[in-house]
C-alpha cells in the first residue's frame, strides 16, 4: 500500500511590541475569537464510530490533555477535501489544538474515508517528541494495517497508545511552553494513503511452527514469545500459546509496530520477571512499581507452558498513561498477588 510523506517549513512568525497593538486586537490575540465554533474531542462526521466507542475515545483525549498536557483531536472527514494537508492545517488552526496546554502541545488527527488519506499534524512543541519520521512509522505500521482491515475505532486506539507510549518519559513534569504562537502548528507531521477497508488482515503463518511451542518452563516460554516479537511472527495457530489464545488471535489484528513497542518493554523488563506457580497456573510478573509492565498469565498443558493472551485480554486494562490494572480481583491468577495490594480501580500498589 503505497504511502507518501511530507513535510513544510514551520510558519514563520512575526514578532511586534505589544504596545503597538490595538487593544480590541490585543484582547482577541489573547483570548481567542470569542464566536470561535468549539468542537468535541471526537468529531465523526462519516458515522464510522459506534456512540460508545466515540465516548470512550473523548474520555481517553480529556485525559491525555489532564496528565500529559497533550491536546488531541480526532475527525473523520464525510466529504473528501482534496488537500488533505491544508485542511489539516487548516482546521489545526480553527480549533487551537494546543491551545489549552502550557504550550503549542496539540496533535490533529485528520481522516478522510473517501479520499482514501490519513493524516496526523502535530504542534511545534510536540514536534520534537513526534518527528515526521516517527508520525510516519505509526501511520505505515499501526493506522494503515487496522484501516486496511475496516477497524478504524481500534486503528485509532492503537495508535493514541503509541503517541502516549512515546510521550511518556519525554514530558518534564513541570513543562510550561515559554511561547504563545499565533500559529500552534507549522505542518509537521505527515500523510498516508490508505483505502478503509481495503484489504485482509494477513496472519503471517510461518511453515516451522516448531520453533514456537510450549516450554518446559514459564519463563522460557515467555522467552520464545520474545523470538516471536522480535522476528514479528503474526501466526495466531503457534502451540505456544492456549487453545483460547489462538482463536483469540485468529480474530485480532496485530501490527509490527504493536510487536516492537512490546518487545522493547520486554527486553527492558525481563531481567526483573519473578514467576509464581500454583498448579497447573503460572504468573510472571514485574515489579509491582513499574506500572507500565504488566503480567502475563500462562496455563500448563500436555505440551508444556501456554501463553494465555485470552485471560489477559479479559482481566488486565491499561489506562490513559498504559499503567496496567486488573479489571476484577477474584480471579483464578491472583494467587500471584498475595502480597499486592489493589485500589478500587483494580491498580496494584504495595
Amino acid at each position: 500500500m503505497p504511502v507518501l510523506f511530507q513535510r513544510r517549513k514551520p510558519m514563520r512568525i512575526s514578532r511586534f511590541p505589544l504596545s503597538c497593538v490595538p487593544l480590541l486586537l490585543l484582547v482577541t490575540l489573547l483570548t481567542g475569537c470569542p464566536n470561535r465554533q468549539e468542537l468535541p474531542l471526537v468529531d465523526d462526521r462519516a458515522g464510522l464510530l459506534a456512540p460508545k466507542r466515540v465516548g470512550r475515545l473523548t474520555a481517553y483525549h480529556d485525559h491525555l490533555l489532564r496528565d500529559l498536557d497533550i491536546h488531541f483531536h480526532l475527525t473523520i472527514l464525510d466529504e473528501s477535501p482534496g488537500d488533505l494537508d491544508q485542511a489539516a492545517v487548516e482546521l489545526f488552526e480553527k480549533l487551537r489544538l494546543g491551545e489549552p496546554t502550557g504550550g503549542a502541545r496539540g496533535v490533529l488527527l485528520l481522516v478522510d474515508p473517501r479520499g482514501g488519506q490519513v493524516r496526523l499534524e502535530i504542534g511545534y512543541d510536540l514536534e520534537g517528541i513526534f518527528p515526521d519520521g516517527f508520525v510516519g512509522y505509526v501511520e505505515r505500521e499501526q493506522l494503515t494495517p487496522f484501516f486496511a482491515a475496516g477497524r478504524v475505532a481500534d486503528g485509532i486506539e492503537a495508535t493514541v497508545e503509541l503517541l502516549v507510549g512515546r510521550a511518556l518519559g519525554e514530558v518534564p513534569a513541570d513543562y510550561r511552553g515559554a511561547v504563545k504562537l499565533e500559529h500552534l502548528s507549522g505542518g509537521g507531521g505527515a500523510r498516508s494513503v490508505v483505502a478503509i477497508g481495503s484489504g485482509s488482515e494477513a496472519k503471517g503463518f510461518v511453515e516451522d511452527r516448531g520453533r514456537f511451542v510450549a516450554q518446559p518452563t514459564p519463563r522460557q516460554t515467555l522467552e520464545r514469545y520474545l523470538e516471536v516479537l522480535r522476528e514479528q511472527v503474526k501466526d495466531p495457530q503457534l502451540s505456544l500459546y492456549t487453545p483460547e489464545t489462538r482463536a483469540f488471535f485468529a480474530k485480532w489484528l496485530v501490527t509490527d509496530a504493536q510487536q516492537n513497542n512490546e518487545r522493547k518493554g520486554l527486553e527492558a523488563n525481563l531481567p526483573a520477571v519473578e514467576e509464581r506457580i500454583a498448579g497447573d497456573l503460572a504468573v510472571l510478573r514485574f515489579p509491582v512499581d513499574n506500572r507500565q509492565a504488566a503480567p502475563y498469565l500462562l496455563r500448563q498443558s500436555a505440551e508444556g507452558w501456554q501463553l494465555d493472551m485470552a485471560a489477559m485480554s479479559r482481566l488486565i486494562g491499561f489506562n490513559h498513561k498504559n499503567q496496567w490494572f486488573f479489571r476484577a480481583v477474584d480471579h483464578e491468577f491472583i494467587f500471584a498477588f498475595d502480597d499486592v495490594k489493589f485500589d478500587g480501580n483494580g491498580f496494584p500498589y504495595r
